[in-house]
C-alpha cells in the first residue's frame, strides 16, 4: 500500500469515529474502541485534524450552501447505517453535519494533480513561491493545508525548488519514500518501489517508509537511492544528472543500454538494441532532449552501428561491418 492511500484511509476513519462520537447515544464499546484505534499515533494525528477541521468550519454554521447540504445529510440519513472498514455507524443528525463539514473542508482540499505526457516537460509555480519541474511522462499530486504541504510523485521525475517555511515542512512522497525539506532545491525520480533523490544545495532528509524503516540526510552534491538493494549516499555528478531541466540529456561513458533507455523515455518510436556485441559500447556527449534522430545520427557517427527502421516504427541499432 502506498503512503497516499493508507494516509486516505485514516482520514476515512478519523471522520467515521468524529462522527460516532457526536452521535447522542454513545456506548461503551464505542469509547473503548475508539481508544483502540487512536493508540496509533497516525490515528492519533488524523483525528486530531479532523478536530481542527471541525473547529475552522464553525464559521460556516450559518452559510446558506452548507445549511442545505446539512439538511440533505440529515434526510438522508435518517433510518440509514453507514458501514466503513466493518463498522456500522447509526447517522444521527450530529454525525450528519459532522461528515458534511468535514468532507466539505476536505474537499477543498483534495490534490490538485499536474501530469506531462511523453517528451513534454512542465514547470507548475505553487502558491508559497515553490516551483515544480516536471520531466517527461510524469505525475504528482500537490496538497497544501495550513499544517503542512505535501507532494506525491506518481511516476516519473521531477525538480522541485522550495521556499522555506518552517511552520509547513514540504514533503515529497514516491513510493516508499518520503523527502522532508524547507529551503531547498533538489530532484527527485522514481526507482522501482522507492526513489533516487539528488540534492543540488540546501539540505534534505530522505526516509523509506517499509518493514524497517531507514534514513538518510543529504548535503548538496550527494544523492540516495533508495530501491537499491543497500541504499547509501553517494557523490551525483549534479549538472549531468540535472540537464533534463534545460532540456539536455548528458552521458559520462554511460553503457550504451542505459544511454538508449534514457532517451526512449522521451519518444513514441523508441530505439531497439538487437545486437549483443554492441552492449560494451559507453556513450559521452550531451543530447537534446527528445530528438532521438540527432542521438542516433550521433551514434552512428562516433561508433561502428548501424541503423535500420522496422516496419513498427522503431529505430534498430546494430553493430556495423
Amino acid at each position: 500500500m502506498t503512503i497516499e492511500a493508507d494516509a486516505d484511509i485514516r482520514r476515512k476513519e478519523a471522520v467515521e469515529w468524529f462522527a460516532r462520537l457526536n452521535q447522542r447515544k454513545v456506548t461503551t464499546a464505542d469509547v473503548r474502541g475508539f481508544s483502540d484505534w487512536r493508540r496509533d499515533p497516525e490515528n492519533a494525528r488524523a483525528f486530531q485534524k479532523v478536530e481542527t477541521m471541525w473547529e475552522a468550519a464553525g464559521a460556516l454554521a450559518g452559510n446558506p450552501d452548507m445549511a442545505a447540504l446539512t439538511a440533505e445529510a440529515v434526510r438522508s440519513g435518517k433510518g440509514r447505517r453507514r458501514a466503513t472498514s466493518g463498522l456500522l455507524v447509526p447517522l444521527g443528525v450530529a454525525g450528519a453535519v459532522a461528515v458534511c463539514v468535514v468532507s466539505l473542508v476536505w474537499f477543498q482540499q483534495r490534490p490538485a494533480s499536474y501530469t506531462t505526457e511523453i517528451g513534454e516537460q512542465r514547470t507548475v509555480q505553487l502558491d508559497d513561491g515553490s516551483r515544480i519541474v516536471l520531466d517527461t511522462n510524469s505525475a504528482v499530486a500537490v496538497r497544501y493545508t495550513r499544517e503542512s504541504r505535501s507532494v506525491t510523485l506518481t511516476s516519473g521525475q521531477a525538480m522541485f525548488e522550495v521556499e522555506g517555511d518552517p511552520q509547513r515542512p514540504f514533503i515529497v512522497a514516491a513510493g516508499d519514500t518520503r523527502v522532508t525539506a524547507l529551503g531547498t532545491r533538489f530532484d527527485v525520480r522514481r526507482s522501482g518501489s522507492g526513489a533516487r533523490v539528488i540534492l543540488v544545495y540546501g539540505r534534505v532528509a530522505v526516509r523509506q517508509e517499509v518493514a524497517r524503516p531507514s534514513g538518510w540526510s543529504l548535503e548538496p552534491g550527494q544523492q540516495v537511492t533508495t530501491s537499491a538493494d543497500k541504499p547509501r549516499v553517494i557523490a551525483a555528478n549534479v549538472p549531468a544528472a540535472t540537464s533534463w531541466t534545460v532540456g539536455r540529456l548528458t552521458f559520462e561513458s554511460t553503457p550504451i543500454s542505459v544511454a538508449v533507455a534514457e532517451v526512449n523515455r522521451y519518444s513514441r518510436e523508441p530505439i531497439e538494441l538487437r545486437d549483443p556485441r554492441i552492449s560494451e559500447i559507453r556513450v559521452s556527449g550531451v543530447f537534446n532532449a527528445g530528438d532521438i534522430d540527432g542521438f542516433v545520427a550521433a551514434l552512428t557517427d562516433l561508433y561502428p552501428l548501424e541503423a535500420t527502421r522496422s516496419p513498427d516504427g522503431r529505430i534498430v541499432l546494430a553493430g556495423g561491418t
